[in-house]
């Protein structure tokens, strides 16, 4: 081989070296999921079928999120852990928020759990509660929030009796038991979850909170901390992105939905969590234009509502602690 023909040779055979070495260098490390954790505002139930749904069903680690859901141990602890810093989101009843946000802590909105009050008053028929004014005089059990002793006081009033007259006792979260044991006359709690609950057991009566004057808010809204959301913005849209087609989950494919939430809660089954979802799947979305919207205006009547009820006289701008701008576009909407 003559020297030309040789140093060609080896220039060949260092270049397809060099492409072999470049070929198998190793692709850049994905980063690490990012951890947030979301309290609940209570046991888990139906209503937070759609973080379970997001969860199982990969959304969240699509958006590169390891997520952590924690039930309360008492129906208080929310906001407190969440005004400590001690978790990213929280859900909370609407008017326990608007409590807190009134004092100062800086929380904000960020979605609609789902579009209707869920509160009622909850009895046996055999009580002979026909309507709220029927309480006066009888023990009616509370969670021992602002939100039931408000709500019990106004349907009581607006339906003509004296709320004063009605006996209130902290029975915690055992609503249901409490009721069905015949230890309180009525007691405040979800339709759509104690209502069935107790329905399921003897024939009851629920009276629903919006049946007796009041406007058609979220019960339970998800929250986080406002430096929290200017800090990380892309993190709040990809976990919000992600819960919402959770919900979105929930209402298309139910059975789907069921059994994600039932293989993440012990003691849960798709058969037994089927009829709270059933009641509740009305008024996940009902007539907004997706799951997970803030309809500012529901909030500026809503306000008006509190004030009205003489609990809390709040008249700030819904716009100034609650936003749609970590959500989604709907379904079908123009990019």
């Amino acid at each position: 081989m003559t020297r030309p023909t040789l140093v060609a040779a080896l220039l060949l055979l260092a270049g397809l070296a060099g492409c072999k070495k470049e070929a198998s260098a190793p692709a850049p490390a994905a980063p690490a999921p990012r951890a947030v954790h979301v309290i609940l505002d209570y046991l888990p139930n139906a209503a937070h079928i759609g973080f379970y749904q997001a969860d199982v069903a990969g959304y969240y680690a699509r958006e590169n999120l390891r997520v952590h859901i924690d039930a309360p141990t008492s129906s208080s602890d929310t906001l407190r852990l969440m005004a400590a810093g001690q978790a990213e989101f929280g859900i909370v009843s609407l008017l326990d928020f608007v409590n807190v946000r009134q004092k100062g802590e800086p929380l904000k909105i960020i979605m609609a759990v789902e579009e209707r009050p869920l509160a009622a008053l909850i009895s046996l028929e055999k009580t002979g509660i026909r309507r709220p004014r029927d309480l006066e005089g009888r023990l009616v059990g509370v969670t021992g929030v602002i939100s039931d002793d408000a709500g019990v006081r106004w349907m009581i009033q607006h339906d003509g009796g004296d709320p004063e007259k009605a006996k209130l006792i902290n029975i915690g979260f055992n609503t249901a038991q409490e009721v069905i044991a015949g230890n309180v006359a009525a007691a405040f709690g979800f339709w759509s979850q104690e209502g069935v609950q107790v329905a399921a057991r003897a024939p009851a009566r629920v009276l629903r909170l919006y049946e007796f004057g009041a406007p058609p808010y979220p019960e339970l809204i998800m929250f986080a901390r406002e430096d929290y959301l200017a800090r990380e913005p892309d993190t709040v849209r990809r976990f919000v992105r992600a819960t919402v087609q959770g919900y979105r989950d929930a209402l298309s494919k139910p059975d789907v939905a069921l059994a994600a939430m039932a293989a993440r809660v012990e003691g849960e089954t798709v058969d037994g969590l089927r009829p709270f979802l059933a009641a509740l799947s009305p008024v996940i979305k009902a007539d907004a234009p997706d799951c997970g919207t803030v309809n500012l205006k529901v909030l500026a009547d809503y306000l008006a509502w509190v004030r009205q009820t003489g609990v809390i006289d709040y008249k700030a701008d819904p716009a100034t602690f609650a936003t749609n701008e970590f959500l989604p576009p709907p379904p079908g909407a123009a990019p």
